[in-house]
């Protein structure tokens, strides 16, 4: 019996073997909705090869493009990452009933769009346990990955994108891998991690050459960027990649990612000295946090605002702020990040001439950063401690702490803040009498900063103290 071959629908699938019986099944071909791979292809500027990638022949490609075929789940996956489109674009409804339990990857996306982590984290856990295709799992794994680090759980969050990324580099979805590689500068800056900046750093050349270019996770991740500059205290590199994520975002709204920004950009105009322009970043990002519920984001601007108080000398005000973000982070069960308010309080509890306060909120600040491995945080615990001591007359306690906080930030690589801490110690030495130790510690911080003009018995001292 001989058919019209314009009534054959063939489908385009990849053959598996079934596990039970030994035998070879081919996948179900999927109803697409006309005219959607090829206008997908159009938007990204694709050829058919491109789009194949040599995962597949072009001429799958074009079959599914022009109907005479069904693609399977895998194809439309391989069409969908090569074009930036998402997997619910092409598929009309019976295509998507016939795709199942893969489809659960758009709610993730919506919870996640939400900033509703709680339920994205139990249904990512969910989905990547029921999870039989290594890539839906590793899909999976990836929006577990970002409920955690929302929640300030880096560690963990860590393991999950190593192994996602790995799947993804596989199968040669090159846009999550740049989403794995961003998200994993934000659980490296959590933890404080000098490989932070590299990360997000690669991740942002990697998805300059994505084609078609995401403009939104350009600007996530300049943002990034900004914030890992901020947590450097390289202010105006901060400022500079801050600028460039609200160019590259244009006309793209989100309100999170502006919070966050504004949050971060009045950390660096604080220690630009701009302390009114750093105020009001302060305030609009409480202002939106807050209207989106992100209570975490509203402690950690609480806690920005109440240092910009401090410094503005309203310490009542400051102390408020400061004591509304601890709440925040003890409600929510925060770790990561309660250091930093600690040392802030103890700031406060330092001016108001309550030594014995201070020091307990730095070492129990101290406690938590050596639990959750944040070195800068820890650093900055043993340099408040030698403060302390210095104030009561302990000065053998004073130059063991700060010595401590040097070697800490030295062996993390954190230049900027060795900058810092030296210069902060040479100040605690001026005012001891020790005018030829403050003078050294300088010398040193100018051989860091500026190696260019340190004078040669500065650097032959940064040279002696590394070896």
């Amino acid at each position: 019996m001989l058919l019209c071959r314009a009534a054959v629908r063939l489908s385009i699938g990849v053959v598996v073997t079934s596990p039970a019986a030994g035998k070879r099944r081919r996948l179900p071909g999927l109803s697409v909705r006309p005219g959607s791979i090829r206008q997908a292809r159009a938007d990204a500027g694709l050829s058919l090869g491109q789009v194949a990638s040599g995962k597949i022949s072009r001429t799958a490609i074009f079959l599914a493009e022009t109907g005479k075929t069904r693609p399977t789940l895998p194809t439309v996956q391989l069409i969908a990452a090569r074009t930036g489109k998402p997997l619910d674009y092409f598929l009309d409804s019976e295509g998507a009933a016939l795709a199942g339990g893969r489809l659960d990857l758009d709610k993730l996306r919506e919870l996640a769009a939400a900033e509703r982590f709680d339920d994205l984290l139990e249904q990512a856990e969910t989905a990547k346990s029921a999870a039989v295709d290594v890539v839906d799992r590793a899909w999976a794994a990836f929006y577990v990955a970002r409920a955690q680090v929302a929640r300030a759980v880096p560690h963990a969050a860590l393991r999950e994108l190593r192994e996602a990324q790995a799947t993804f580099e596989a199968s040669g979805d090159r846009w999550m891998v740049v989403e794995c590689m961003d998200c994993q500068a934000a659980a490296l800056h959590l933890l404080e991690e000098k490989s932070a900046l590299t990360t997000a750093e690669a991740a942002l050349d990697a998805c300059r050459r994505l084609r078609p270019a995401n403009r939104a996770l350009e600007a996530r991740i300049l943002g990034r960027l900004g914030a890992i500059h901020v947590g450097m205290h390289r202010y105006p590199q901060a400022v500079e990649y801050y600028s460039q994520a609200v160019d590259v975002a244009g006309e793209l709204k989100d309100l999170s990612r502006v919070g966050k920004m504004y949050n971060d950009l009045s950390i660096a105009y604080e220690h630009l000295g701009d302390l009114s322009r750093s105020r009001v970043f302060a305030q609009k990002a409480i202002t939106i946090h807050e209207l989106l519920h992100d209570r975490l984001s509203v402690a950690r601007a609480e806690n920005n605002l109440g240092l910009v108080l401090f410094r503005q000398g309203q310490i009542d005000q400051a102390r408020e702020h400061l004591n509304r973000s601890l709440g925040i982070c003890d409600e929510m069960g925060v770790e990561v990040g309660k250091s930093h308010v600690l040392l802030s309080l103890a700031e406060i509890d330092l001016v108001d001439h309550d030594p014995d306060g201070a020091v307990r909120r730095i070492h129990e600040a101290l406690a938590l950063s050596e639990k959750n491995n944040q070195h800068g945080s820890i650093a900055q615990a043993h340099q408040d401690l030698g403060r302390v001591a210095e104030m009561s007359g302990g000065h053998a306690e004073a130059d063991r702490q700060f010595a401590a906080a040097i070697g800490i930030l030295e062996r993390a690589g954190l230049s900027d803040r060795v900058v810092s801490c030296r210069a902060a110690y040479a100040q605690v030495l001026e005012r001891r009498g020790d005018t030829q130790g403050a003078l050294e510690q300088l010398k040193v911080a100018i051989a860091l900063s500026r190696p260019d003009v340190a004078p040669p018995a500065a650097a032959a001292q940064t040279e002696e103290e590394t070896a």
